[in-house]
């Protein structure tokens, strides 16, 4: 009978650790609690050779991309009483979230002395999480966020193949970019939304170290929104048939140029519709006819990050590449904020994503300013 209950025990406990083994053997090495893993090698390219020795790299998603017509102005500037022309590399890509972005440098072996990020517009493109697996990563961030679990993953990273939790799915990131499905109600985009904002603030710090270990000066750069756009999708948690009723009249209001009625009744509704993004909308917009620009600015703003779309960036965003810049000593040009400046003014945007002709030279000066003042020049 021992003998029996020995066996059992010993064919029980092999079962056990094959289990175990399996199931680490099916989880990424990783430091950070990303449910997804970026392919280095897709970087891999006869331009690395080029990049590394450029002078200044550019990097980020499509606003770093539309900089590229701006750079040869900026260029000529810089390089005028330079014995040799600056070497200015734009490696940025359209659909880029910071997850490549960071790949992309981490493959470079030494980094250019001056690299300028222009993203944070393209964070809610491409599809890296599932909501359904919520719980998964917010134990996950716990565990990283906890100091002696995150010092144990700096300095032994296969670690984290026991102490994190498996989600459903790990998000393998090659060449295909593939965005989110939209989201099939508020629940699903506002955790969504929650779930990227605590990614990138972590990307964000990832970055700053990069900057450090490779010994390069990083310039921000904050993407800029177009606030006078409308939401596309109002949260569903956040509407009702009388919610629409009132929006539609505090609409007719505004266009009969009724402002002042309007703005008391937005405000008036907030109060029963909290997170409803056309609400807001319509405030900001009966406040900018007003001429009350900076109450019409931060409801635009509102509107901008309740929007359940999650199709640009917002204030969020925004608000942490500016901590982040602060915390780490990193020079920053608050782009978004200087075309700001002209709402209520001018028309600030040619479509849904660019600013004006005329905010592009006040940046060039900005990055102009950054870099003579980093090279001494």
């Amino acid at each position: 009978m021992i003998k029996k209950l020995f066996i059992l025990f010993t064919v029980a406990s092999i079962a056990v650790g094959a289990l175990f083994i399996i199931r680490i053997q099916n989880k990424p090495t990783t430091i950070y609690p990303f449910p997804y893993i970026v392919d280095g090698a897709q970087y891999k390219s006869a331009d690395l050779k080029e990049i590394r020795s450029s002078d200044i790299l550019i990097v980020g998603d499509r606003m770093g991309e539309y900089l590229e017509k701006y750079i040869p102005a900026v260029n000529e500037t810089l390089s005028k009483n330079l014995r040799n022309k600056l070497n200015i590399y734009n490696w940025s890509a359209a659909n880029e979230g910071l997850h490549r972005t960071i790949k992309k440098l981490r493959v470079l072996k030494k980094l250019p002395p001056i690299v300028i990020y222009v993203g944070g517009s393209e964070e809610f493109f491409e599809n890296r999480v599932i909501t359904a697996d919520k719980d998964v990563y917010d134990y996950n961030m716990k565990i990283f966020k906890d100091d002696r679990f995150s010092s144990l993953l700096m300095t032994v990273p296969q670690v984290s193949k026991i102490i994190y939790k498996k989600p459903t799915k790990y998000f393998y990131l090659d060449h295909t970019i593939k965005p989110f499905a939209k989201a099939s109600g508020a629940k699903v985009s506002q955790t969504r939304a929650e779930l990227i904002y605590n990614y990138y603030m972590i990307e964000l710090e990832e970055l700053a170290s990069l900057a450090r270990e490779k010994g390069s000066t990083f310039i921000y750069i904050t993407p800029p929104v177009n606030l006078e756009i409308p939401p596309r999708i109002v949260c569903d948690n956040a509407v009702s048939s009388t919610i629409l009723d009132e929006q539609s009249d505090i609409k007719k209001l505004i266009e009969s140029g009724r402002s002042k009625e309007a703005s008391a009744r937005s405000k008036k509704l907030l109060s029963k519709s909290i997170g409803n993004a056309q609400t807001y909308y319509l405030m900001a917009r009966a406040q900018l006819n007003q001429g009350i620009l900076k109450e019409a600015k931060k409801n635009f703003q509102m509107a901008a990050t309740f929007d359940c779309g999650n199709w640009r960036s917002n204030a969020v965003f925004n608000k942490l590449i500016q901590n982040n810049a602060k915390k780490n000593g990193i020079k920053l040009i608050d782009f978004a904020n200087i075309v700001e400046s002209g709402l209520g003014r001018n028309i600030t945007f040619v479509d849904e994503h660019y600013p004006q002709t005329i905010y592009y030279e006040k940046l060039q000066k900005e990055i102009i300013l950054a870099i003579k003042t980093i090279l001494k020049i």
